[in-house]
């Protein structure tokens, strides 16, 4: 209701309030003239029969009034008569005043009946308004507060998962839902599930390998339009195929974007049918918000911990992240005795590459190199830009001799390489010399590691350099 309606209700509350104490005031100045002049008896004979005219006209709008009235008239003329009040024309004037009186108490009880009730209704209106503006800003608060709920716990996090989990559950207490799924949805388009509650284990690992072959975003419907879908009723067949085995309750799904890109989707589910109100779709778009700008401050958070451990010639991990691998790989040796590999290689004669060919053409030779190494290398093995033209690759559960032939079989790869620095009309060769180490003994720290692997790596320079050697 809007403000001017109130406005008006309260002006006519007012109104009628004054018009019900304007006819007070005249049914008593009435009843003033009604008993001027006669005795005491009459008097009270007067406004005892006056009070129950105004009784019963006040109890009932119906005839009885006016039958009450008719016989208070004839009690009053009774009275009248015999005790002899004065002559006939003033027990007449008596009586015609008490009749003009009783028939204006008649009116005005029953006014005052019609505009009391309508004094409650308006006052039960009133407050039934009030009421409902308290509850809805109650709900309203509690939506608001659920929002900072959710902002507050996934506005620490910044791995997306964590951010998802979180998210999820808090949007399980806000809605009281009986189910729900957050998709994640990659650079391909494909979804996946990444977090769910009220499924059974067994329905949610079929979900989970239907979606792991034929994960689309082509088959929700809320992908496809980028925006929020309702279903009312989860047993029509009005919803998108992906709830097609769902045949009970109401659900909403809501795309989680991060700008104009789909990073995944927010389903909610409740077991009563047309049970998500436009309030809740208005919170859950909100909290779907909120996902897509933590989702933002992950990527960037991750780009800027990329940035800080990458290399930005090569693509390669920077020495940063080598000291840390290392380390990690030097504990994880000694907790469980295992060996693991490190080789130290540098581009033979890079510097002559620079002084003759420019240092656009030395870069080429670079990102080449550390190209072929990154692809050469196995899955578990990872290759580090050390410094300059320098080179290293971690190899975790490796002995020397595995690791000198991987790095051997590197070498002639890099020596077999054509690279044509940009602007040049013809390729340059370049070749490797490496030094491989190895964790041999648990009192080994990295700074005995890699120079070890500098001692070979001096080695095979010594040596006639394109080799690699092994160094204890």
């Amino acid at each position: 209701m809007g403000l001017r309606t109130r406005i008006e209700d309260l002006n006519e509350l007012q109104r009628n309030t004054v018009l019900t104490a304007v006819a007070f005031a005249a049914m008593t100045f009435l009843l003033f003239i009604c008993i001027y002049g006669v005795s005491n008896a009459t008097a009270l004979v007067i406004l005892a029969g006056a009070g129950v005219v105004g009784f019963v006209s006040i109890i009932t709008t119906s005839y009885w009034r006016f039958a009450v009235l008719v016989a208070v008239i004839g009690a009053l003329a009774l009275e009248l008569i015999l005790r002899d009040e004065g002559s006939v024309l003033f027990m007449f004037s008596v009586l015609a005043r008490f009749t003009v009186t009783g028939l204006l108490i008649t009116f005005f009880a029953s006014l005052l009946t019609d505009l009391a009730h309508s004094i409650y209704l308006d006052m039960q209106r009133l407050a039934a308004e009030r009421q409902a503006a308290a509850a809805k800003l109650s709900r309203w608060l509690e939506r608001g507060n659920a929002l900072l709920a959710v902002m507050s716990a996934i506005g620490s996090e910044n791995r997306l998962h964590d951010i998802f989990t979180i998210g999820l559950d808090e949007a399980r207490k806000i809605f009281s839902a009986d189910s729900g799924l957050i998709y994640s949805v990659d650079a391909t388009g494909h979804m996946s599930i990444t977090d769910s509650f009220g499924y059974d284990p067994e329905i949610l690992g079929k979900m989970k390998r239907k979606w792991e072959t034929r994960g689309d975003v082509a088959s929700c419907l809320a992908c496809r339009r980028m925006q929020a879908v309702t279903v009312e009723d989860l047993s029509t067949d009005n919803k998108c195929e992906n709830l097609a085995r769902v045949a009970s309750g109401s659900s909403i799904c809501i795309p989680i974007t991060d700008g104009e890109v789909l990073r995944g989707v927010l389903h909610l589910r409740r077991a009563e049918p047309a049970s998500f109100s436009y309030e809740d779709l208005q919170l859950a778009q909100a909290i779907a918000y909120q996902f897509g700008l933590a989702m933002q401050r992950s990527a960037l958070f991750e780009q800027v911990n990329l940035l800080a451990v990458t290399d930005p010639l090569t693509g390669l991990f920077n020495y940063r992240q080598l000291c840390r691998d290392m380390e990690r790989e030097i504990l994880r040796s000694r907790r469980y005795e295992h060996s693991f590999s490190f080789i130290m290689a540098d581009v033979d004669g890079f510097k002559q590459v620079n002084d003759v060919h420019g240092h656009l053409a030395g870069d080429a030779v670079l990102r080449a190199v550390a190209r072929l190494l990154e692809q050469g290398s196995r899955e578990v093995d990872r290759v580090y830009r050390y410094a300059g033209d320098e080179f290293a690759i971690l190899l975790p559960e490796t002995d020397w001799q595995d690791a000198l032939e991987l790095m051997e079989k590197l070498r002639a790869e890099v020596e077999r390489l054509d690279i044509v620095p940009p602007g040049a009309t013809a390729g340059l060769g370049v070749t490797l010399s490496a030094g491989v180490s190895w964790f041999a003994r648990n009192d080994l720290e990295m700074r005995d590691i890699v120079a070890a692997a500098d001692r070979a790596l001096y080695s095979a320079k010594e040596n006639g350099r394109n080799r690699a050697v092994a160094q204890p």
